[in-house]
């Protein structure tokens, strides 16, 4: 069998070119500069599941709070704010001379009886005679310094939060405050809170 040499052999057979020196340095240094760019993130992101791992067996490990100085003005004038003025309930004091129909003690007996589970989970109960306005309309009789005991609960239990979902959930604390007619004990608003 004979070979025959033509024009494409010659092509073929040519020695590969070399590139210039200067571009293979280019090259390494941009690759060397994404290893260890690359390194420095797999490095942040192990920290970061470390700590995830530590914080699942101890909650209160390194709590991150970012103090940004105008979101916590902005939040702490608005705790700061009564809640029934938030709803638009307000409250005066009624005159000297004003006595209400229902007592104190009956005030808070029949709110307890209204709302058994609030009374028996409260953390305590208060009950004041004031004079209640109601400038949102929340209830269908617009009142004007109606004359009423607001029987007031605080810290009262939820239910138990599922920590099977969720294993760092808490028990959520809410007020509730029963607006009662000072005249004939009749419920008017209940708000929870």
């Amino acid at each position: 069998m004979t070979t025959r040499k033509t024009a494409n052999a010659r092509a073929t057979a040519r020695k590969p070119t070399r590139k210039p020196a200067h571009k293979v340095q280019k090259r390494s240094s941009t690759r060397q500069a994404s290893a260890i760019f690359g390194a420095i993130l797999v490095g942040i992101a192990l920290l970061w599941f470390g700590w995830l791992y530590a914080r699942q067996a101890n909650p209160t490990l390194g709590a991150m709070n970012f103090s940004l100085p105008a979101v916590l003005n902005s939040a702490s004038t608005a705790t700061a704010t009564d809640p029934l003025v938030a709803a638009g309930i307000t409250l005066a004091t009624p005159a000297q001379d004003q006595q209400p129909a229902i007592g104190h003690e009956q005030a808070i007996l029949l709110a307890d009886q209204m709302q058994p589970e609030a009374a028996a989970n409260a953390g305590s109960v208060s009950a004041e005679y004031v004079l209640l306005s109601d400038s949102n309309k929340t209830l269908s009789v617009p009142l004007q310094n109606t004359p009423v005991w607001v029987v007031h609960y605080t810290k009262i239990a939820g239910p138990h939060p599922d920590t099977a979902a969720d294993p760092h959930a808490t028990t959520t604390l809410h007020d509730l405050y029963i607006f009662l007619n000072a005249s004939n004990g009749q419920e008017l608003l209940a708000l929870w809170l």
